[in-house]
C-alpha cells in the first residue's frame, strides 16, 4: 500500500502549506521527519514523506526505514527514477514499495544510461556529480510538483551544524523561500553530531551501520579506506561495478582507481582503519542525510 499523508481535498486551501520532507535514510534527516511528524509547529501542514531509491543502498538502511513507518507510524512514499534513453525524454519517477524495491542498482544503470545520451559521457566522479541529483532530486521534485503542485510546497532539508557554512549559511537560511532546516532552526541551538547521538541513543530503534559508510553500499564519494572496509565485509556491487567501468571506459573512483583497485587492497593482509573522522569528503552526498 502507498502512504501518502496529503489531503487532496485542502491541498489548494489557502490556509494550508504543503511540505515535501525527503528522508534519505540516514539519522539526520529520520530525526528531522520525527520532528515534522510530530511537532505542533507543523500540524497544519500537507506532508509527503519521500523515500527516492537508487539500488544501492544498504539492506540495514531499508530496515531503519521500515521501522520510520512502522515505529514511528510515518507514512514514507517509495519512488524510483524512471529514465529513457531517447534524446529530449527527461526524467519521471514511479511509486514502488517495500516488495518492489530495486536492490540491484538497477535504478542506478538506468540513471548511467539516461545522462549518457548526450549531456555526460561516462560513470559519474567528482567532476560530474550527476547521480545524486538525477536519482534523488529530480525524481522527488517531479513526484511533489505531481501532488502538491508546481512551486506550490516548500522542502524540508535535513542539514545539521556540521553543514554550516560550507552547504549554507545563516543569510542563505533567512532568504531561502523554497527550502526550510528544522535542525538548523526549530531548535534552541542548531542540531549537531553530539545532539544527534544524544537523541538517536533515546530512540526505539537505530541506524544498523555507522552512518559514516553512507547509504550507497559502495558509493564512489567515499574514502578509500571506507571502500576497502566495505568490500571486506562483502558487498553484492563489485561485480556491478566492474561491468559499468567496462561499458562505460572509465572509473568513478578518486584518482582513477578501478574498483579491481579496491578489491586489491581489500585482499591485502594489511589492516586499514577505517577512518571514521571528519576531514574527507564522505558526506558530500544528499544520501547521507
Amino acid at each position: 500500500m502507498i502512504n501518502l499523508l496529503v489531503n487532496f481535498d485542502e491541498k489548494n486551501d489557502t490556509n494550508m502549506e504543503n511540505l515535501l520532507v525527503t528522508v534519505s535514510g540516514g539519522r539526520s534527516s529520520a530525526m528531522m521527519a520525527y520532528h515534522i511528524h510530530t511537532h505542533e509547529k507543523y500540524k497544519n501542514y500537507n506532508k509527503a514523506y519521500v523515500f527516492a531509491n537508487t539500488g544501492m543502498e544498504r539492506p540495514e538502511t531499508i530496515d531503519f526505514l521500515k521501522n520510520i513507518e512502522r515505529i514511528w507510524g510515518i507514512p514514507l512514499t517509495l519512488i524510483e527514477g524512471v529514465f529513457s534513453n531517447v534524446m529530449g525524454v527527461g526524467v519521471g519517477y514511479r511509486i514502488v514499495d517495500w516488495d518492489s524495491l530495486d536492490m540491484q542498482a538497477k535504478v542506478f544503470e538506468e540513471c548511467v544510461m539516461h545522462l549518457n545520451k548526450g549531456e555526460y559521457s561516462g560513470l559519474p566522479n567528482s567532476a560530474a556529480p550527476y547521480c545524486s541529483p538525477y536519482m534523488k532530486t529530480h525524481p522527488c521534485e517531479k513526484f511533489a510538483n505531481d501532488i502538491l503542485g508546481k512551486k506550490n510546497y516548500l522542502k524540508a532539508i535535513g542539514y545539521r551544524k556540521e553543514d554550516m557554512p560550507k552547504r549554507i549559511s545563516w543569510p542563505e537560511i533567512k532568504e531561502d523561500k523554497a527550502r526550510i532546516f528544522p535542525l538548523l532552526t526549530d531548535f534552541e541551538f542548531p542540531i549537531g553530531l553530539s545532539e544527534l547521538d544524544s537523541w538517536w541513543n533515546k530512540q526505539p530503534f537505530q541506524l544498523g551501520i555507522n552512518s559514516k559508510l553512507g547509504n550507497c553500499e559502495l558509493c564512489w564519494k567515499k574514502s578509500d579506506n571506507n571502500l576497502v572496509e566495505v568490500i571486506r565485509k562483502g558487498t553484492r556491487f563489485v561485480d556491478w561495478w566492474i561491468k559499468m567501468e567496462n561499458k562505460y571506459a572509465n572509473t568513478p573512483f578518486r584518482d582513477k582507481k578501478s574498483i579491481a583497485d579496491f578489491v586489491a587492497m581489500a585482499s591485502q593482509p594489511t589492516t586499514m582503519n577505517i577512518d571514521f573522522g571528519t576531514s574527507n569528503d564522505d558526506n558530500n552526498c544528499v544520501c547521507n542525510f
